[in-house]
């Protein structure tokens, strides 16, 4: 499931970047721009609670500065 939420939330990130780049070349409306890019975003942070973060890094034994 950790694989099918990273590639689906970078999936969101692509859409992210394409969906202004359609609008600038006229292929959609502001509306329909605005509309994904909330949908998009709100995958994006759906998703990455699951993959992103992981384990904590294993604390060093004796001194820390060492």
């Amino acid at each position: 499931m950790k694989n099918i939420c990273k590639w689906i939330g970078l999936l969101s990130i692509a859409v992210t970047f394409i969906l202004p780049l359609a609008f600038f070349v006229e292929q959609i409306t502001l509306a329909t721009m605005k509309q994904g890019l909330l949908i998009s975003t709100l995958v994006w942070f759906g998703t990455s609670v699951f993959w992103i973060g992981g384990k904590t890094p294993e604390q060093p034994k004796g001194d820390p500065i060492l």
